[in-house]
């Protein structure tokens, strides 16, 4: 459905994105990647939103252009969503919805549907400026998903939001994902883990792995140890204490001897990809 070819952009001499190929189908997408690592830049670069230095998008084998754009296809949550604070949230809803040039059939009933999904029904005449932190991100979400567009991309979807939210979040993605293309982007794997179908692990402006969500783990196979010093490994990923004695969750490259050999997790193994472990 979209296909990155060569994707490449600097912003001066600095190269933030480095002939990325990549493509997107029908499916759940973990976007992955440590603060910094292209992410955002390349979403905004898939919208059109900064030029290309180099390579091109292409949707449904078409370069994407003026006259094949995302723009009504797309629901797009950026990393910071921000509307006039005196509008009304279904006003703010409306005008976003005209931005995108969506066609509603009834507008109304759209909008009350969106908010409905992310708990924000009682707030429909509330003024923008008077929502909370969490409640603006989840307006944010309700405006990526206005219209029911066949692609999603979510720029750091649960920041701001508490552990409720964050699980309604991933029930919004698995109800709403069928036959769409929803791309995840995100520094915490605990954030899209489970709802994703493929992890794409980005850092300096590379794609490192892009592969099925199930064999992230074994990225770290060999390579989880818990141990009774810190100073063991060369990560601690988690701490546990049993009977007074405090016990490291550490990841290493090298065996350890004396560690107990532990089965890796999804988290594991991204953090050996980004470690390069």
């Amino acid at each position: 459905m979209i296909t990155a070819e060569g994707v490449s952009k600097k912003f001066g001499r600095k190269e933030v994105l480095h002939q990325l190929n990549l493509t997107l189908d029908r499916g759940v997408y973990g976007f992955l990647g440590p603060n910094g690592a292209g992410k955002t830049t390349f979403l905004r670069c898939m919208l059109g939103i900064y030029p290309l230095s180099g390579g091109r998008f292409l949707y449904n084998g078409a370069p994407i252009s003026r006259k094949n754009d995302l723009t009504a296809q797309v629901g797009y949550l950026p990393q910071k969503f921000g509307v006039y604070g005196e509008l009304r949230v279904c006003e703010a809803l409306e005008y976003l919805a005209s931005i995108r040039r969506l066609k509603l059939a009834n507008p109304a009933e759209e909008i009350e549907r969106v908010l409905r999904l992310v708990n924000l029904e009682q707030r429909v005449t509330s003024r923008v400026r008077t929502l909370s932190g969490g409640m603006a991100r989840r307006l944010g979400i309700a405006a990526a998903l206005l219209g029911d567009p066949e692609i999603l991309l979510f720029d750091e979807p649960t920041a701001g939001l508490d552990q409720e939210e964050r699980m309604r979040f991933k029930t919004i993605v698995e109800e709403v994902s069928p036959g769409k293309t929803v791309l995840l982007s995100t520094h915490i794997l605990a954030d899209v883990d489970a709802i994703c179908d493929k992890i794409i692990i980005l850092n300096e402006g590379q794609i490192l792995y892009d592969l099925p969500a199930a064999e992230v783990a074994e990225l770290a196979e060999g390579k989880v140890y818990e141990v009774d010093s810190s100073d063991q490994g060369e990560m601690v990923v988690g701490i546990r204490e049993e009977g007074g004695k405090k016990w490291y969750r550490v990841l290493s490259a090298q065996p350890l001897a004396g560690g107990r050999p532990l089965e890796p997790t999804t988290e594991d193994g991204y953090l050996c990809a980004i470690k390069k472990l």
